[in-house]
């Protein structure tokens, strides 16, 4: 073996325990995680036509979640921009994208609502949000049932109309999908899905046991 091998050898022998790889998201105890909800706020359903006009996020740590933390962003009106100019980045929105890193992103229907940001994004040149996002109906209808109302999001959706928001904007519906997903990390811990793994595995055998 060269000198210069053996040096090397050596040297990664000690750096390497310092850089033990960190445990994947999904192996990691739901205790352990940190959550955001999301939602957007669109001109229509019309994923070719239609688009992003406000973006919210509310974070969700250790099973809290606090009205100061609320992140909204509005976009910029695609019709209203010069062709060829490029708008400044909201500052709100580089918030949101921090506040989504490293953090187990939870929303209703992930893929339009991913799909219609990206593609919002795109149009505005500015940085594309995260794809790796959860669906918080498919979460609880594995931790949930017909008899538990707390799991269900329509019951936390009509408690909101009590707050004085306004129905189906995003405000609205993060707050009520934290108040869901509250409700199903209490129920999991009580079935003994400790881990996100845990819940996928739950999640894939509901899905595939589910009658056409």
């Amino acid at each position: 073996m060269k000198i210069s091998s053996w040096i090397r050898r050596q040297i990664q022998d000690q750096i390497r325990p310092r850089l033990a790889p960190t445990p994947p998201t999904d192996a990691l105890q739901l205790s352990e995680l940190e959550f955001v909800l999301v939602d957007v706020d669109l001109t229509g359903t019309d994923a070719k036509q239609d688009t992003v006009v406000g973006f919210a996020a509310l974070p969700l740590i250790d099973g809290r979640f606090r009205l100061d933390d609320l992140h909204y962003c509005r976009f910029p009106d695609p019709l209203s921009i010069a062709a060829g100019h490029k708008p400044p980045v909201d500052a709100e929105y580089r918030k949101i994208l921090d506040l989504l890193t490293g953090r187990t992103v939870f929303t209703l229907n992930p893929r339009f609502v991913g799909h219609m940001l990206a593609q919002s994004a795109a149009r505005l040149q500015w940085p594309a949000p995260p794809k790796k996002w959860r669906d918080l109906s498919a979460a609880a209808r594995v931790i949930g049932n017909d008899q538990i109302v707390f799991t269900d999001s329509a019951y936390w959706q009509d408690k909101m109309k009590t707050g004085g928001r306004q129905e189906h904007d995003a405000v609205y519906d993060v707050f009520a999908m934290a108040q869901l997903l509250q409700a199903l990390l209490a129920y999991a811990e009580a079935m003994g899905i400790d881990s996100m793994a845990a819940l996928l595995r739950n999640q894939n055998a509901e899905t595939w046991l589910r009658p056409y």
